[in-house]
């Protein structure tokens, strides 16, 4: 979903879970403050062709040196694909971790939790906003604010009942296969 608040609000986000070590989440910041950029040209047209102008320069750059090419399109590919990003940063959220089956039970669960989430809103909410008596940049703030909390309620949740499954799954396996047959 393009919508300025909202990707600024994730930008943010992600600066913090960089600095607070998850690795995996600076390049998801970096694409989408790019978007931030890009959603906030659309409204302002000073922005929008000095946003213009610097994209030309990194093209004909490109067009003369293959580094910065690869950088371009790899960023232009970024800022499309933020969610796979997200995903690649959950992998090493659980590659990073002690206990790896607990910590991928519940990145599985969060970011499943997060997309079917995201998913709902962005069919739900155009349709509630437009029923609102705003305007439409108020609509957007409305909007952007809405989504992001949608996508946060979800993640969480998710996450909340990951760790409870991962939990579950540990403590089965912590009895053995002889336990479990002793139960059953």
């Amino acid at each position: 979903m393009a919508n300025p608040i909202s990707s600024l609000i994730f930008a943010y986000r992600n600066v913090n879970k960089t600095e607070n070590g998850e690795v995996g989440r600076a390049p998801v910041a970096a694409a989408q403050g790019i978007n931030v950029c890009g959603e906030v040209a659309k409204y302002n047209k000073a922005i929008a062709k000095g946003a213009d102008a610097a994209v030309s320069v990194f093209e004909d750059l490109a067009q003369k040196s293959k580094p910065v090419d690869y950088a371009l399109k790899g960023v232009k590919w970024a800022t499309k694909n933020v969610n796979p990003l997200i995903c690649v940063s959950g992998g090493i959220k659980v590659a990073m971790a002690e206990d790896k089956t607990s910590a991928a039970i519940t990145e599985v669960a969060a970011l499943s939790g997060m997309f079917a989430g995201e998913s709902v809103a962005k069919k739900i909410l155009p349709k509630v906003i437009e029923k609102l008596p705003v305007g439409n940049k108020v609509g957007v703030i409305i909007n952007g604010l809405l989504f992001v909390g949608a996508s946060i309620a979800s993640y969480a949740g998710g996450e909340y009942l990951g760790k409870v499954f991962a939990k579950d799954v540990k403590a089965s396996w912590d009895m053995g296969p002889k336990k479990i047959n002793q139960i059953a």
